[in-house]
Order: C-alpha cells, then structure tokens, then sequence
C-alpha cells in the first residue's frame, strides 16, 4: 500500500508514523526543503525514535499512483491543493487535516460544489470523533432519552502547539494568528464544533440560531476566545460550546444530560494518556478510561482509512470523517466571523 503526504511539518510527521506503523510506503512532499530536513534530522526522531528510511522526502510529487493523499499544509492551501490532486487522479483516496478550509462562505460554497463527485473518498482529520471514547458514547446514546443539555469546552493555551513547532516564534509566523486563514480558537480547535455536529444529527437537532461572543486579540486577526450559543427548530435543548487558545488549564470535554442521565468524555485526560468516560444511567455510575498516546489519535484514524482501502467496505464510524461534516463546521465559523 502506497500514501503521499503534502506537508513536512507537526502532522506531517504523525501520519506517517501512522502509515508507516500499517506497513505503507511513504512519500512526503514539501517545497520548503529546510522543512523536510527538519523533519528528517529533528522532529521525527524526537518523536518516535530513529528516521524510518523507507519514508521518501521529495520537493514535488512523483506521478506514481498510490491508495491515499494527505493534504497536512495550513488551511487557506486545503482547497487549491485538493482540487489540484483530484485532477491529477493520483489516488483513490484523499485526507485533508482540520480544519478542512478558511472561513469564508463564497470560498466554502465554491468548494462544496467542486467536490460533488469525489465526497465519498475524501476524509478530513477530526480524530476525535472515532476515538473509543466518542465511539462508546454514540452507542449509548441510541439507547437514551431525548437530551436537555448538550455542552463542549475546548480550551488550551497554544503553547503547545509552539512547543510542538519550535520553528514558529508566535501565532504570527504562520495561519495560526490569523482568523481568515483558517487560525484562531474557533478554527484551530475546531474539534468540538466537530463533535457537536455530529451529535446534533444523531439527536435531529436543526440549528436555526447560534448566538457567539467573541474575544479577539488586539489587531483583530484572530479569536482569542469564542462561546457559541445555539438555537434549533422545534426543540428546547440547551447547547453551548466553549473554545479558547488562552487557558492554562486545559478543558477538552464533552456533555449530554438528559431528564435522568448523564454521559461526558475528558478527552486527554490523565496529562493526555487516556479518554475518560463516564456516563450515570437508572442502571448506575460507570468510568471507563481508554489508554492512548498522541500517536494513536492518528493511528485510529488511519485504521479505518486502511480499511475502507483494503476492503472496500466502510466502517460506519468513518462517516464521522466525512468532508460534509466538515464542510458544516466551515460554514458554522464562517457564519461567527460573518465572512462573505
């Protein structure tokens, strides 16, 4: 099985480790040659070890046909990068890491219409949403009561981030200090809006309101913090989502209550070496952790990805990948910022 990897850079690195662990060959692309040497000589290692040689680093990519292209370059490149491999007919599968594109409703409906054909082979990086915890609590979810409350919280300096990108200096050396390339709390910790549309479908919430405070940093590039709140047709739900890149203490979580339940994932609990579960039911209290490391937040999804390529036949827990998913939270930040 063959992949190609646009993009040297942090998730570069942890996708091939991942394609690399299924027994992939590999072949990552970046125009930045000091990037790939990086990755070479500094990241790669220090992440997993020793340089795997059986990855190749190439400036551009070869015409070999391979099962899957990950798109892992800064955002506001997503789209043109994707609809360039699509024409080249390269691959049968294509990965585009979150968030899926900018914040821009005429770019968003632009792109969801070139992709008309090519959805059902084109997946986008929310890996927590087919972590075991998430997986566990959609199936318990089938079997509850209509919900009252559904929260998320995603909030965490991104210092990490710097940490794990030692090149950047701050949110300004790249997308990430700027809101309209695809940078910011809302964008950049995008995973709980991810999480929550998926919810909203398995429960038929329809969004007909969402009401957003806003904190932007001082030259108004990006959001520093944003709570959403939102409105559906029909029901009285009460939902909301937090998001920041400014906490020091770090808040991933997820919660649904219903009249007598209660369900809720800490997502990197345990200083990010589990997901915790807990759900309280009329059957009593349970707390299920499920160990992983940064590394098996990719190795998960590529599972599934490797076997959808191998089978051809797809695990309904990837359907949470879907680019519609994404497309949807596109729309979401794009509606907040109010970018026509």
């Amino acid at each position: 099985m063959k992949a190609r990897i646009f993009g040297a850079g942090s998730i570069g690195n942890h996708l091939s480790n991942a394609l690399r662990k299924l027994k992939y060959e590999v072949e990552v692309i970046d125009i930045d040659q000091l990037a790939l040497l990086r990755m070479k000589n500094e990241i790669y290692p220090s992440r997993y070890g020793e340089w795997d040689n059986k990855i190749k680093l190439l400036e551009k990519p070869s015409e070999e046909f391979v099962d899957i292209e990950i798109i892992g370059t800064p955002p506001d490149t997503h789209a043109n990068i994707l609809l360039d491999r699509l024409k080249e007919k390269n691959s049968r599968f294509w990965l585009v890491e979150k968030p899926f594109t900018i914040p821009n409703k005429s770019h968003i409906k632009y792109l969801d219409d070139k992709l008309t054909n090519f959805k059902n082979n084109i997946f986008v990086g929310y890996n927590h949403s087919v972590s075991s915890a998430f997986e566990e609590l959609i199936k318990d979810l089938n079997k509850c009561s209509s919900p009252k409350k559904i929260s998320c919280s995603w909030e965490e300096h991104w210092g990490g981030i710097f940490k794990a990108h030692p090149w950047l200096d701050g949110p300004e050396d790249s997308y990430l200090g700027f809101k309209n390339r695809g940078g910011g709390a809302l964008m950049e910790h995008s995973h709980g809006i991810h999480l929550l549309v998926i919810l909203f479908e398995v429960f038929n919430l329809e969004i007909t309101n969402i009401n957003p405070l806003v904190l932007m940093d001082k030259e108004n590039n990006y959001d520093q913090k944003t709570c959403l709140f939102f409105e559906f047709k029909n029901s009285n739900v009460h939902s909301f989502y937090s998001t920041d890149v400014i906490s020091k203490n770090v808040n991933k979580s997820l919660i649904i209550e219903t009249e007598e339940e209660l369900f809720s994932i800490i997502f990197g609990s345990d200083d990010g070496n589990s997901d915790t579960y807990f759900k309280k039911t009329k059957l009593g209290e349970e707390v299920k952790k499920f160990k992983k490391t940064r590394a098996d937040d990719f190795i998960c999804e590529m599972k599934l990805i490797d076997k959808l390529i191998k089978n051809k036949s797809q695990d309904s827990l990837l359907e949470n990948l879907s680019c519609e998913n994404a497309l949807k939270v596109a729309n979401i930040c794009a509606n907040i910022f109010d970018n026509n």
